[in-house]
């Protein structure tokens, strides 16, 4: 028997997801969660085999809660289950911990096979993602994102997820706004998103600041 917890915000996702399974007999859902601190006090006294966990949270990010459950429960398999895009988060969650990434959309008999998979100590990565995985990609190892940023867009960073508008960084680092904008620019290929909203994202499910 496979035991396989849930945890995201949404109460609907809630019985969706308990659905999936209720007539499969060799997975069991043990425990649906909207608050990553229910799931930890669950897992201090319950083993499960599968951690299927949405990376937009309350209160914790998706790396916070990989590490945490990696670290009192290493053998249990972690799945992404987000409408986030996987081109965007899928290589840093991998080297995070998790095992696989599902979108919101897939259906019934994907999410049995994901879960499989993983279980049996392999990866589920979708065939328009494989390519993103190559050889000489670590997955052991999480990617600190701030090792190719240099102290100015650090700067340029935080000020940016404070929510300043470019003139207003301008003025605070004694800059133009044109290299505000530059700056703006080199984050989001360093952290390898295309968009304000995107970075802001990233940010947050790293810890980045």
């Amino acid at each position: 028997m496979i035991r396989v917890a849930l945890l995201d915000p949404h109460p609907v996702v809630h019985k969706g997801f308990k659905s999936f399974f209720r007539k499969t007999e060799h997975i069991k859902v043990v425990g649906t969660f909207s608050q990553a601190n229910d799931l930890f006090h669950f897992l201090e006294t319950n083993k499960i085999d599968a951690l299927i966990l949405e990376m937009e949270l309350e209160g914790n990010s998706a790396v916070q809660v990989i590490k945490w459950v990696k670290s009192k429960l290493p053998e249990t398999a972690i799945i992404i289950y987000t409408s986030l895009p996987q081109s965007i988060y899928g290589v840093s969650l991998l080297k995070a911990g998790a095992a696989g990434y599902l979108s919101k959309q897939v259906s019934r008999k994907v999410m049995l096979e994901a879960i499989e998979k993983v279980v049996g100590n392999g990866y589920h990565i979708t065939s328009n993602f494989a390519h993103k995985i190559s050889n000489n990609v670590d997955l052991s190892k999480p990617r600190n994102a701030y090792e190719t940023l240099s102290p100015r867009e650090i700067e340029v960073l935080k000020l940016l997820i404070e929510g300043k508008r470019n003139i207003e960084i301008s003025a605070s680092l004694k800059i133009n706004q044109k290299t505000v904008n530059t700056y703006k620019t080199r984050l989001m290929r360093k952290l390898e998103v295309e968009n304000p909203v995107d970075l802001f994202q990233q940010v947050r499910n790293f810890d980045l600041i």
